[in-house]
């Protein structure tokens, strides 16, 4: 099972709330939704809240859903423990919930830094690729975003389905669906289907999970309930996310800002059991906090870190897998960003997440193919850590101490030979070796090694083409889309 094991924290886990503060959040968000509310836009949903018990009242022209606490309980108790995806060749390639820690890229930027001149521009189609290309390289990024950057030389109006389209040739890695228009989500399926080799076996071994969000505070808009309701539907994983920012749409205490997190989630959560249980879905948090000088939106303060400890103890009081983001408001790659990713990351993963979004640079805005491979060294760090210190009489050694002796030397024995790669961590990457390969290269800074990697990555790695047959489909279902949406756009 892929995943990086936590074997080293011999079953403890790193908390932010005692047991009675979970309670205590949990108790809140059940009566939040029970008193204040939740506004929902869409009439397949409401019908069936209605049905369940909830009351449903118009307010102009919203619909506000107050949900009893039984009606969630029920609803969020019938969701399974575990969540697994697959690879494109229906092999298991992350359980979440079932102990490791698991990453993958994450989504949302419109802007890249160009390997070359590291300036900012609008993304390409090559560019898709490559940050697909270079996640399917790294050895501990498990999972690849459909849309780890937007690119804009494909239309607007169906970008979602050659993100999707770009992203399946580029890795065999689980996929993260983001919708940016929900016309698109039942082609966007139907590319899913078609590399799976068929909708049921993409129900069976499904190689996509989709990301439905809330509106905070306290908000369930069309655009993310209809992805929600195509994916929980056919059965297939979901990730839940809530995004409020603290003193803005929640409030700045961050025990108030859990309260909204975790009624949003577990609003989400039980639309999806009701629509169907047992629907896998996966406990999400991106929360975050601001500037409070300028209001700008931060992801990568330390707080962020805090908040995902306790989002991962949340998700484990309701019995569900846990996906965190971990992120950074960076302008470049380098020292900040790996501190802010250590920040971010280290205490959910200690806390037992089950996965993390990596956002990439400024507030996930830019992305950055050498910050994906520093975030893969970064990763390393966190893997040693949860691996832990193996205990037993051959890392023990008492036979080896007593060979050596005072005063003996311990570097050229068998015992060193065969453990030292183990158990010391070599990060070149972030070292700059004074005999290593890297001396000649011009290259001194993080930065400058990490592009060299890149650059041989896309020079070497060619992830495993399609089978044959699929790419035709997946143009043909892109071509029927973009008839549909505007008979114009097909060339």
């Amino acid at each position: 099972m892929a995943g990086f094991d936590r074997a080293g924290l011999k079953g403890v886990y790193l908390c932010a709330l005692t047991e009675s503060e979970v309670e205590q959040v949990h108790d809140g968000a059940l009566q939040t939704l029970a008193k204040t509310g939740i506004i929902i836009r869409d009439d397949v949903i409401l019908a069936l809240l209605d049905e369940a018990g909830c009351q449903v009242s118009r307010r102009r022209w919203d619909y506000h859903v107050r949900i009893p606490a039984d009606v969630v309980e029920n609803a969020v108790a019938k969701a399974p423990p575990t969540v697994t995806l697959s690879d494109r060749f229906g092999e298991p390639a992350m359980v979440l919930g079932a102990g490791p820690l698991h990453a993958r890229s994450s989504s949302g930027a419109t802007r890249i830094l160009d390997l070359e001149s590291a300036r900012r521009r609008e993304p390409t189609r090559q560019d898709a690729a490559d940050a697909a290309r270079v996640a399917d390289a790294l050895p501990h990024i498990l999972g690849v975003s459909t849309m780890a950057v937007q690119p804009a030389d494909v239309p607007a109006a169906t970008v979602d389905l050659h993100a999707v389209r770009i992203t399946l040739a580029n890795t065999v890695k689980p996929l993260g669906y983001v919708c940016l228009n929900a016309r698109l989500i039942q082609p966007a399926l139907a590319m899913f289907a078609a590399v799976a080799g068929g909708e049921e076996a993409l129900r069976r071994r499904p190689i996509v999970s989709a990301l439905a969000e809330s509106t905070s505070p306290l908000q369930l808009v069309p655009s993310q309930l209809a992805v929600l309701r195509a994916f929980a539907s056919r059965g297939l994983p979901l990730t839940l996310h809530a995004h409020p920012m603290a003193g803005f749409t929640a409030p700045v205490t961050l025990a108030g800002e859990l309260v909204i997190t975790h009624a949003e989630i577990l609003s989400l959560v039980a639309i999806a059991q009701l629509l169907r249980p047992g629907t896998p879905v996966v406990y999400g948090m991106s929360s975050s906090v601001p500037d409070m000088r300028s209001g700008t939106n931060l992801a990568g303060a330390v707080e962020i870190g805090l908040l995902g400890v306790a989002t991962a103890q949340l998700a484990r009081r309701c019995g569900l897998p846990c996906v965190m983001s971990s992120g950074t408001d960076a302008r470049q790659p380098g020292t900040q960003a790996v501190m802010e990713r250590l920040m971010t990351l280290l205490p959910p993963a200690l806390a037992g997440a089950d996965l993390v979004n990596l956002s990439t640079l400024e507030s996930k805005m830019a992305f950055s193919l050498e910050q994906l491979v520093l975030d893969d060294a970064v990763l390393s760090v966190v893997e040693r850590y949860l691996r832990g210190i193996g205990v037993d009489p051959e890392t023990i050694g008492l036979d080896l101490i007593d060979e050596v002796g005072p005063r003996g030397a311990f570097v050229s024995t068998d015992h060193t030979v065969r453990h030292f790669r183990e158990e010391l961590l070599d990060l070149d990457l972030v070292r700059d070796h004074p005999l290593g390969p890297r001396q000649d290269t011009g290259g001194s800074s993080m930065q400058a090694r990490a592009r060299d990697d890149v650059r041989r990555i896309l020079a070497e790695h060619r992830p495993v083409p399609l089978a044959d047959g699929i790419a035709a489909q997946l143009d043909e279902i892109i071509e029927e889309a973009e008839t549909q949406v505007h008979p114009l756009l097909v060339r």
